[in-house]
């Protein structure tokens, strides 16, 4: 299922490109193209399903808080312990459609198992097979598109992932509170293994020939492309280890933002929760798919500091308006302003990490470096916060979060350097 580009007749969908770590000419086909942009769709809808509709439905079901809290947390372990293995595998194997194919199938079954049986062991088997999933697919579908288009235009394929990204995100939100509503919520996880079929043929649709395997792991010599740069090169990268502190602040501040609303929400307003949690995921899932493309753009032309400066400085924003939101739906709109940030960080963290590293063999190692520092962010926010919300109330958690989010604004405002290049700019 893998393949490369120069070992095709150009006639068949690509144009062999020039160096890899240089940024060479790719011309992909419009069906691989567009079977990227379906994948990140379906991806999205089967993700959406393991995200706080597992609690809600195992909460109907009659678990104990502790009991949701503890498989939830294996899940997430499972997740962040995968992210640095999973981006090696990534830059290993040339097959990277297999992989991600390979991926699906683990999430279908962790759904059918948690609509199947949903008892305490198994279930927490299926937060394992979801979560080790994590360090694989995200890389992976930055790592196709870097391989079919090349650097100078990955800005733009970028605001395209995330774009189908966030559709997908926003409309299984809908669906998915829609039916755990009005249907019986075990069809929640009925319906994400479903999704899992047309994931598969977006899958399909994309080309093996044209995804370039030396320029998908950013090798700097496409003749040697499992050539890679040492392990301590990227140890003394200061702008990627800058970068990788202030994701890790972003995730701190950011993880625990929406879960501590919907928890006050719970509390005081639990007639339609469901509805107002959808709503929550869905309304900025559509902003950051208005703008994504307009991210892209903006990254070639004003460059990527000012705008990570712009994605920091909403999370602190959004944290004090919690405290203040009167009202169930209040809250909705104050979660729009995520749809900014998540354009802003799911655009740019792919495309900086792919600055920063240029020429090394080491993307994919690099995004599950970043992946694991935004697992041990979020982790560390899920466990603290709730504590301080239980011992100082709903708005000294807020409050907490937003000072968290300053700092990482801090650190990216003095230490963070602009990571664009010229050619960059010319092929969006």
């Amino acid at each position: 299922m893998g393949g490369t580009a120069d070992r095709r007749p150009p006639g068949l969908g690509g144009q062999a490109p020039g160096p890899a770590g240089g940024g060479g000419e790719a011309l992909p086909s419009r069906r691989s193209q567009s079977g990227l942009d379906w994948l990140n769709f379906f991806i999205a809808d089967v993700q959406t399903g393991f995200g706080p509709f597992v609690a809600v439905y195992l909460a109907a079901d009659g678990w104990s808080p502790g009991e949701i809290g503890l498989v939830l947390t294996i899940g997430s372990l499972t997740a962040t312990a995968s992210q640095t293995p999973g981006g090696m595998l990534v830059d290993a194997v040339e097959a990277k459609r297999l992989l991600i194919g390979i991926a699906i199938g683990l999430i279908a079954a962790g759904a059918l198992i948690i609509a199947l049986w949903p008892s305490f062991y198994l279930v927490a088997v299926a937060e394992v097979l979801h979560g080790s999933t994590g360090g694989v697919i995200r890389p992976a579908l930055a790592s196709l598109g870097l391989g079919l288009v090349g650097h100078a235009a990955l800005s733009g394929r970028l605001g395209r992932n995330h774009r189908y990204d966030s559709l997908g995100n926003g409309l299984t939100a809908v669906l998915l509170g829609l039916v755990g509503h009005f249907m019986a919520k075990r069809t929640t996880f009925f319906a994400v293994a479903f999704l899992c079929l047309p994931a598969i043929w977006a899958l399909i649709r994309i080309d093996g020939r044209e995804i370039d395997y030396a320029r998908a792991r950013s090798a700097r010599d496409q003749g040697r492309p499992r050539e890679a740069a040492r392990w301590r090169d990227l140890a003394r990268n200061r702008g990627f280890l800058v970068f990788i502190g202030c994701l890790m602040l972003f995730q701190f501040g950011n993880a625990s933002l929406v879960p501590l609303a919907s928890g006050r929400l719970g509390l005081q307003h639990a007639a339609g929760s469901e509805l107002v949690t959808a709503g929550m995921v869905a309304v900025p899932q559509a902003v950051a798919a208005l703008i994504a493309l307009r991210v892209a753009t903006l990254a070639d032309s004003w460059g990527r500091r000012p705008l990570l400066l712009i994605g920091f400085a909403v999370l602190p924003v959004r944290a004090v308006l919690f405290t203040l939101g009167p009202s169930p739906w209040s809250l909705v709109t104050i979660q729009s302003l995520d749809g900014i940030t998540a354009a802003v960080i799911g655009v740019m963290t792919p495309l900086v990490i792919a600055d920063l590293v240029r020429g090394t063999g080491r993307y994919n190692f690099a995004q599950g470096v970043a992946g694991t520092a935004v697992g041990i962010g979020a982790g560390l926010s899920t466990a603290l916060s709730g504590y301080v919300a239980q011992g100082f109330g709903y708005m000294a958690g807020f409050l907490g979060l937003a000072a968290v989010g300053l700092a990482g604004l801090g650190l990216a405002w003095w230490q963070m350097p602009e990571t664009r290049r010229e050619e960059a700019g010319k092929a969006g």
